[in-house]
């Protein structure tokens, strides 16, 4: 009974939100870091595979093992040393990614805490 409870719903749903911005943040602060390295090429993980992940999780078929960074579609221009990283669009990401994160983050506690009060009777219709 609690794997299907914790199998299911919006729980997985949330679990991969929270894996894909966590790991999107890694890359993002990777490509802060390498804003000047050159011949540094802008890498960030693949919106269609969270989407479909996302999915996934949404109909039971269980979380995706890994997101790859790639090389990103929508990179900044190439600067003379070979480096394509955009210093405020990276950081626009990270803004939308820690948006994306904190949200994910809120709606599980929030599901945590509505279980808890179930377990404890305490229900309120």
């Amino acid at each position: 009974m609690l794997d299907r409870l914790f199998s299911s719903g919006s729980l997985p749903a949330l679990e991969t939100m929270l894996t894909y911005a966590s790991l999107r943040q890694r890359v993002i602060a990777a490509n802060i870091a390498n804003v000047d390295t050159w011949g540094y090429r802008e890498q960030d993980l693949p919106e269609g595979e969270f989407r479909r992940a996302l999915e996934g999780a949404f109909l039971g078929q269980g979380l995706p093992e890994r997101y790859d960074p790639r090389e990103a579609a929508a990179a900044g221009v190439l600067k003379p040393g070979g480096n394509n990283v955009d210093l405020e669009g990276e950081m626009a990401k990270m803004v939308q990614n820690t948006a994306l994160h904190s949200t994910a983050a809120a709606l599980l506690a929030q599901q945590f805490s509505l279980l808890r009060e179930a377990v404890a009777g305490h229900v309120l219709a």
